[in-house]
Order: C-alpha cells, then sequence, then structure tokens
C-alpha cells in the first residue's frame, strides 16, 4: 500500500530513537551504519582525550585567551612542487603536513623560539580534524584514503634505543599515560594503534638529551620508520643540524624553522597586551628600544619565550617596566637573566583575602617558592633529567640517609602500641582461660601479628609480580568499586608467566599449610583462614591494584591519589580479610574459645598486615621524602599543591605522571641561581651556520664539572678506564691487521641485592613490630650476610677464560666454553650496554653486538635483548677500555657507538702546544710543571712583522 500510495520515509543521520506513528503496512527496512571498528573506536576515544588534556595545557601557558604573538615561520618541503614557503598560521601548516607523501616533520628554531606551543597547536589542530574524519566516516560521508593518525605528544627523556625498540617505546607509553582506552581482542589497544600506523608521535625534546644519546635517538626512529610511519620531532636549530652533519638526521622530513619576532611585531604585542596601569610605562620603554634596535633588550625581545615573560613579569605594578632602563645590561644574557628572575614573583604575587571567600586561597611566598623551585630545577639538573616525578624524590641523599632511622622508629612506636596492648588484653582473659594462663594469650597475639606480616608481605609481592610492576613506579589504578572492571583489567594486565609467578606465591605456602593441618582435630580456623588469606584477599588486592579503566591522561595528582586509596583501601579491605583469618584461631579453638579472644586476634592480625602494606607502598615513601626535603627547607609541606599552583602560572607542564619546568632555559636559570649548574658547557644563543665545504663541524666542548660534586661511581669508574693491557691476567696484541686480548675475569654478581634488600626490609618490618629487636638486627645482618656471600661464591668460582679478537674482516669472541665468530658484514651495531641475562638486569655492563636480520647468530648463552648478544664482559659502569675503544673505531668503523663517557687513548709522548695571543705586562709568561723537549717563542718585531720561530 505504501508503494501504491508513493509513500517514502527516509532518515539520515545519527538518532537515538526513530518513531515511525500511524499505521504500518508491509515491510520496515532499517539500513544502519556499520558497527564501528574496534581499532576506530580506540582511535576515537584516544583523540578525545588527548584534545582535552593539551587545551587544558594551553589553558595553563596563558595562550588559550591571550592575546596571540604571530611567530613566523619558514617551511623547507622535500618535494619540487613544496617551494620553501612562509606564515603564521596553524591550519596552513596543518594542510601542508598532511599533503606530504612521508608525513614526517622536523621543527627547528632557537632557545624559546616557541617550538613547544607549535608542536602542541599542531596537535590540537591534527586532533580536531582526526575527530572530524572519524565522524564522516561513521555517517557514510567517506573521508580521505589516508585517515590522519591520532598525534601523541612525548618527551624523549624516558626511551632508551638500546634497550627499546622505538615502536615498543611507543606503544608503552601511550599504554602508560591513557590506560583505559577501549580493548583491541582483549588486549590494549596501543599496540594494535603503532603497527596499524594510527599514530603520530609528537616528539618533543630532542635537544634536551645529552649529545651521545641525541645522535643515537635520532638514528634510531629514521631507522623505525616504515613507509607509512609519521613523525613530529622538536629540536634547537644548532643541535639538529649538528647531528645532520654527521649522518643523524630524519629521511625525508620537511623542516619548519621559526623567525626571530621582529621588534615592530614584538612592540606592537606588548602594547596591545599591556593592563591599562601600566601601559603608558611599556610605551616609554618600547620607544627606547626602537631607537636601540641592536640594544640587549631589543634583542632578548625577539625571542617568543622573553616576551611571553616580559608581559607576565610586568603585567601589574609594583612591577614597572621602565626597570629595564635603569639597569645597565652588558649583553643580551644579561637582559635575558633578569626577565627569568621577574617570573617567580610574577607567578605567586601577593593578593589579599576576598570577603566573599570563606577559605582563602594559598598564597606563597615569591622569594620562598624562588628558592624551592631552584632546588627542584637543580636537582633534575644534576640527574640530567627534564622529568619532576614525585615518586622519586626519595633517592635523593637527604632521604636516602634518614630511610633507615626513620623505619626503625616507627617500628618503635608500633611495637610499643602492640606491646601495650597485648599486656592489656592478657592481663584481662588470663583469669578466664581454661587451659593457660597469661603467657598463652601473648604469645598467640604475638602469633597472629606474625601471620599478618607474613600474609601482607606476601601479597605485597605477588600483586607486583602479577602485574609487573617496575620496583617504586606508580600508575593510576582501576576504580575498586567496579569489582567486575577492575577484575578484567586486571586480567589484561597479567600475562601468563606472571601469573603463574604470582599465584605460586600464595598457592605453593597454602597448600604446603593445608597438608600439614589436614589431620588437625579441628581444621575449621585453617579453613577460614585459607579461604580469608589465599582466596578472597588476593581477589581484592588484584582489583585495588589493577590498572586504570579510565581514557583520559594520567595527571601527577591523579597518580598520587591512586596510590594513597589504593593503600588506604588495602587497610579497610585487605588486611580486614587477613585479620579474620588469624582471628579464627581465637574464635574456634577449645583452648581459647571465646569471642574476645578471637577478636583481639583477629585486631592484632589485621594491624601487622596493615603495616605491611602501609610500609611498603610508594604513598609511605612520598610521605617520608615530603617531609625530610620540608624539615630541611627545600620543599613546602604542600609540595603538590605548590606544584599545582606553579602549573598554573605557566612555570610548569604536565605530561602524563610527571611535571616538567615549561622551557629548559627556566629550569637552567633557576638551578643556576642555586649553585646547582648544568654539568655541561651552558648554550650559546648564536644562529647555527654550516660549516664552509669541506671542513667538519667542530667537536664540541668536554662537559665542564663545574658545580658538580665527584661522587664514588665516579671516583671507581676513572679505576675502570684502566687500559686492558694493564690489568692483572690480561694481554693484549694489536697491530694495523688485528686486535686480540686474552685474559681471566672472575665473576661479579650484583643483580641480587635488590631482591635481597627488599626480603631484609620485610624481616626488619616483621621483626621490630613484633618487639623481636634483635631477631630484626639478626634478621637484616643475615640477608646482608646472604647478599655478601654470593658475591664470594661468584668471586672464588675459576677464572673465566675471555677472549676477543678483531680484524678487518670478521669478530671473534670468548667468553668461558662459549665462543662464537660473525663477520663485520653480518653486523648491525656495536655498542657497550647493561647484560640483562634471561630478561633479568646483571648490573654489569658489556660489550654487545646486533647482527643484520637474517644472519648468523651467536649461542644462546650470549643472548642478551632486544636482538643484542654479549662479546666482552667489562664493568659496572658504562665505559670502555681506551685500547679496545681504539680497536672498535678501526675495525668497526660506523658500527662502533661510543658511550658518553668513554677517554680517548693518550699517546705515550704527547705534543702540548700552549698559545698565549697578545702582550704579557706582567714580565713574563710561567710554564708550571715538567717540560720536555724544545721551547719555542715567537716574539713580535718592532716593525709590526713576525719574526720566525727561534729567534729570540
Amino acid at each position: 500500500m505504501a508503494d501504491e500510495l508513493g509513500i517514502h520515509n527516509v532518515m539520515r543521520g545519527t538518532a537515538e530513537y526513530v518513531l515511525q506513528i500511524g499505521h504500518v503496512h508491509g515491510d520496515v527496512t532499517v539500513h544502519l551504519p556499520p558497527a564501528a571498528d574496534p581499532v576506530e573506536r580506540a582511535a576515537s576515544a584516544l583523540a578525545r582525550s588527548i584534545r582535552v588534556q593539551w587545551a587544558a595545557e594551553l589553558n595553563a601557558w596563558d595562550l588559550a585567551t591571550a592575546e596571540p604573538l604571530a611567530v613566523r615561520w619558514t617551511a623547507h618541503w622535500p618535494t619540487a612542487r613544496h617551494a620553501a614557503a612562509h606564515g603564521d598560521r596553524i591550519a596552513t601548516v596543518a594542510d601542508d603536513f598532511l599533503r606530504l607523501r612521508h608525513r614526517r616533520l622536523v621543527v627547528l628554531g632557537g632557545p624559546g623560539a616557541g617550538k613547544s606551543t607549535l608542536a602542541v597547536l599542531l596537535t590540537l589542530e591534527l586532533t580536531d580534524r582526526c575527530l572530524s574524519a572519524q565522524r564522516a566516516r561513521h555517517d557514510g560521508e567517506g573521508g580521505d584514503t589516508r585517515p590522519v593518525p591520532v598525534p601523541v605528544v612525548l618527551t624523549l627523556e624516558s626511551w632508551d634505543p638500546h634497550h627499546e625498540h622505538f615502536h615498543v617505546w611507543l606503544a608503552r607509553r601511550i599504554a602508560e599515560e591513557h590506560p583505559g582506552l577501549p580493548p583491541v581482542d582483549g588486549r590494549h589497544p596501543a599496540a594494535r594503534l603503532v603497527q596499524e600506523r594510527r599514530i603520530l608521535p609528537v616528539l618533543d625534546g630532542l635537544d634536551e638529551l645529552p649529545e651521545h644519546r641525541r645522535s643515537l635517538v635520532v638514528r634510531e626512529i629514521d631507522r623505525a620508520l616504515g613507509e607509512q610511519d609519521t613523525v613530529v620531532l622538536t629540536s634547537r636549530t644548532r643541535e639538529y643540524r649538528t647531528g645532520e652533519e654527521a649522518g643523524d638526521a630524519i629521511a625525508h622530513a620537511a623542516v619548519v624553522e621559526a623567525q626571530p619576532v621582529g621588534l615592530p611585531e614584538a612592540t606592537a604585542y606588548l602594547l596591545r597586551s599591556a593592563a591599562p596601569q601600566v601601559r603608558r610605562n611599556w610605551k616609554l620603554l618600547l620607544d627606547a628600544v626602537d631607537r636601540e634596535p641592536d640594544g640587549p633588550i631589543a634583542q632578548a625581545l625577539t625571542s617568543p619565550l622573553m616576551i611571553w615573560l616580559a608581559r607576565r613579569g610586568f603585567a601589574a605594578p609594583p612591577a614597572d617596566p621602565l626597570d629595564l632602563l635603569r639597569l645597565p645590561f652588558p649583553s643580551r644574557e644579561a637582559a635575558e637573566s633578569q626577565l627569568l628572575d621577574l617570573i617567580v614573583p610574577a607567578v605567586f604575587p601577593r593578593q589579599p583575602h576576598a570577603p566573599d571567600r570563606l577559605h582563602a586561597p594559598q598564597q606563597w611566598d615569591a622569594r620562598r617558592a624562588g628558592h624551592w623551585l631552584g632546588y627542584l630545577a637543580g636537582r633534575l639538573t644534576a640527574r640530567r633529567t627534564t622529568e619532576l616525578a614525585w615518586w622519586d624524590l626519595h633517592r635523593t641523599a637527604l632521604v636516602r640517609a634518614t630511610m633507615l632511622p626513620a623505619l626503625l622508629l616507627v617500628c618503635l612506636m608500633l611495637s610499643k602500641v602492640v606491646s601495650a596492648g597485648v599486656d592489656w588484653f592478657a592481663a584481662g582473659q588470663a583469669d578466664r582461660s581454661r587451659f593457660g594462663g597469661e603467657w598463652l594469650h601473648a604469645w598467640g597475639l604475638e602469633l597472629a601479628l606474625s601471620g599478618g606480616l607474613l600474609h601482607g608481605m606476601a601479597l605485597w609481592i605477588a600483586v607486583d609480580v602479577w602485574f609487573g610492576f617496575k620496583r617504586g613506579q606508580p600508575r593510576r589504578r582501576a576504580n575498586p568499586f567496579r569489582i567486575g572492571a577492575a577484575l578484567r583489567s586486571a586480567g589484561r594486565a597479567a600475562s601468563v608467566g606472571r601469573a603463574l609467578k604470582a599465584s605460586a606465591v600464595i598457592v605453593v605456602p597454602a597448600t604446603l599449610f593445608t597438608f600439614l593441618v589436614s589431620g588437625a582435630h579441628d581444621p575449621r580456623p585453617y579453613v577460614v583462614m585459607i579461604v580469608c588469606s589465599t582466596v578472597l584477599a588476593p581477589l581484592l588486592m588484584a582489583t585495588l591494584a589493577a590498572p586504570s579503566d579510565t581514557e583520559d591522561a594520567s595527571t601527577p595528582d591523579q597518580v598520587l591519589a591512586s596510590e594513597r586509596t589504593a593503600a588506604w583501601l588495602s587497610v579497610c579491605t585487605v588486611a580486614v580479610l587477613i585479620g579474620v583469618g588469624q582471628g579464627a584461631h581465637g574464635w574456634y579453638r577449645p583452648s581459647e574459645g571465646s569471642f574476645e579472644a578471637g577478636l583481639a586476634r583477629a585486631v592484632v592480625g589485621w594491624f601487622g598486615a596493615s603495616v605491611m602494606l602501609l610500609l611498603m607502598s610508594l604513598w609511605s615513601r612520598w610521605l617520608l621524602a615530603k617531609g625530610c626535603l620540608a624539615l630541611a627547607g627545600r620543599v613546602p609541606w604542600s609540595l603538590m599543591e605548590f606544584l599545582r599552583d606553579a602549573h598554573r602560572g605557566g612555570l610548569l607542564q604536565r605530561s602524563g605522571g610527571v611535571y616538567r619546568f615549561r622551557h629548559l632555559r627556566l629550569q637552567e636559570h633557576l638551578a643556576a641561581k642555586t649553585g646547582r649548574s648544568a654539568p655541561h658547557a651552558p648554550r650559546q644563543h648564536t644562529p647555527w651556520q654550516p660549516p664552509a665545504p669541506g671542513t667538519h663541524p667542530a667537536p664540541p666542548a668536554p662537559p665542564s664539572p663545574v658545580g658538580v660534586a665527584p661522587t664514588f661511581r665516579d671516583a671507581l669508574a676513572e679505576a675502570e678506564r684502566a687500559p686492558l693491557s694493564s690489568l692483572k691476567h690480561w694481554s693484549v696484541h694489536t697491530d694495523e691487521h688485528m686486535f686480540r686480548a686474552e685474559g681471566r675475569a672472575r665473576r661479579i654478581a650484583l643483580g641480587h641485592w635488590p631482591v635481597v634488600m627488599f626480603f631484609a626490609v620485610m624481616t626488619v618490618i616483621r621483626s621490630a613490630v613484633n618487639g623481636n629487636w634483635l631477631p630484626a638486627l639478626v634478621g637484616l645482618l643475615f640477608w646482608c650476610f646472604f647478599g655478601t656471600l654470593i658475591m664470594v661464591v661468584a668471586w672464588l668460582l675459576p677464572p673465566q677464560r675471555q677472549e676477543l679478537c678483531m680484524t678487518t674482516a670478521y669478530l671473534e669472541f670468548r667468553v668461558g666454553r662459549g665462543r662464537a665468530r660473525l663477520a663485520w658484514a653480518d653486523v648491525r651495531d656495536v655498542a657497550v650496554r647493561k647484560f640483562i641475562r634471561r630478561k633479568r638486569d646483571t648490573k654489569l655492563y658489556a660489550l654487545h653486538v646486533r647482527p643484520h636480520p637474517g644472519a648468523p647468530q651467536p649461542a644462546r648463552s650470549f643472548r642478551s635483548s632486544d636482538g643484542w648478544f654479549m662479546v666482552l664482559p667489562l664493568s659496572t659502569r658504562e665505559v670502555v677500555p681506551p685500547d679496545l675503544a681504539a680497536a672498535l673505531r678501526r675495525f668497526a668503523g660506523p658500527r662502533w657507538r661510543p658511550p658518553v663517557e668513554i677517554t680517548t687513548p693518550q699517546d705515550p709522548h704527547p705534543t702540548i702546544r700552549n698559545e698565549i695571543s697578545g702582550q704579557a705586562h706582567a714580565g713574563g709568561v710561567i710554564q708550571a710543571g715538567f717540560v720536555h723537549g724544545d721551547i719555542t717563542s715567537g716574539r713580535p718585531d718592532p716593525r709590526g712583522a713576525g719574526r720566525g720561530p727561534g729567534d729570540g
């Protein structure tokens, strides 16, 4: 009938419900769009999370609402149809980038030129286009044949190319920062998204890496990129161009380079964005700057970073822009230093409390805030990192020194509490006991306390093994009140091997205990204890420790809050179950069968499990670190609130679960003010110039040790740098055609110490909380003795024979009974890296080789990790004997990747040239030390012409 009347109802688009009103005759045909692909759904969720995360960062940087500063960029495209272009619109850059055959982009510029800002703006633009394209495909409107990848901003700080492939690292970081993405085939979609080229890595901070890592990172990124792989990389111009001259560059990459901001543009921007009360003074300052376009202030205001600092620093009185004219600046660096000094008082001003607010906002003293930020910046600079992680604060020397005394003090206080409670309860129950007196109840309570401590320790170890947590690395936890989702997340996070190992920690002792008590008169207390402690408690512990199922990126506050919540929930749930298991012995035993006895045992067992779970948590280490540093005046007591305020003020940025200073220049400036300057030469602000034809770029200056005190490990490294030929039981033969080293070396066992110290701490806690200080001391000494015994036994074993032979054609090596030989044509790389034996870190560095894919490989005993094979064990530091390093440079050629601390071999008769230019008015030039050979003096000719050597 509908066909006869010609009635057709057609609906296009997306709707929750579609209603057809009236009489319906005939068939109703509904054409639904195909279900979204799981990978597409995961990519859409990731894009939305990225959009929210970096939009918030731009707001914190004061870039979302402020008047925009036009920064011009010069683009150099790799194809002829893309000529060099200029522009300041991010949409134009995105259009040109997406039209490239190889979507690879390198963003260059000087310090503070806006490279990171451009990367974030490009990320937001591409994210919007990615979401629009996904909506168009969902609505059946088609789309580009090449989908827009999801941009993910990452810092290169956490990537070690020696240990991890680029794609593996990329998938791992996405899984850590976005753990709750919709699963694909029951697993986290990060690896699948990377495999299907749905991710655009936006890599920031290449220039912040040390030079030896910088070239390696660029080389490995370029090697990992396939035909359809995409990447965006930011770096300072000088650092990238220097590596490019050495052959380390991203192939087929377009280059976008920031241009200095012109003085008219900077003047117009500062006047346009200035507050009314300071605009007049800004006008006077900028007029004076216009009259000296080559002055220090004018040169400083060509950087977007310095323009932002000037705008924020002089945003409101009492800061006066005319102060820049009253101070004599000898150089551009001095003017920039003054602008950097203004930002902390501008971010933390003194503001009166509004009368309509119930609680006053947190106010920080600008001077003390600068001191705290300086300490944090100095700590990061000393550790050669840019990531400020709250869970790493306990690694400072001050906290490490107080960790053991603090642990003993806490155990002492807890033991006094336990002792008082046990004595009080045992004395009250002594008269009602039918089979014993006070000693029986006291012994039962101490046994329950030990049982709680042991069960808590076993659960902590089992969960650590189940999820494969890196010791000391937190993660955002799932919502424990959604038990089903948390258990599914726990199941996805575990592998079969880790699940079997974790189960063995709980099941094997429980099984043995079951066999021992199977013939007991009354098995009921043991059944309750096994069910509560080995079944229900592990399930709850896995639920609390499961990774988060939310799509949003983790923030430092969320990670800390997750650790704190998990710690207290484990006390309120897991420890309660363990306590119930211990209390069953008091409820069911005829010798103590009473409700009070069972309750007392349950409370003591809960107390022991709670102590173990809390003291071993990262949250307790955070409290200890914050307390020690706050008492020393290095950080505020409300440290996380202070960091949040610094982030809101634009001083810090959030990257996953860590904070970073918004700019490396700001970190270096604050660190220098505290006397903890960077252990490398200061960065220069002169623009990069290509070397003249036929020349090579000058080698960088060696690291300067000023401001960094030598450590014990540095002193040990000096001893380990001795040549192989000088070592006992070693012989070295070298000539133009061969290098052969033979010797015998004793084994050094170090990889067991982290596990040994972990069990030592567990033993101290278990015994000290019971009040048994002598067993605690004995246990600590036992584990230390046990670890030392392993080292001694390994050392006393017969020395291991080691050989290494290198020629122009092959590499031959032997360690113990294993022997291997590889042709240089089959070797891809040679490097010094940690030796990983059967997935365990041996804490020793060794010379490694990585064969080409498909090439013959050495025996299994030489296998390390990630396709590398151990050639020769070296030492506990990443150092190479100088004679071995010289041989590797000669025979391995470009395959050899020298470490940063390598020292060049010294000639036995070096030629030392000390030159002085100019005139010495002090009466002479003094050469101190032993002088061997002739001294040549060139004196100026009175007529102005130089005279030959020896004329004086």
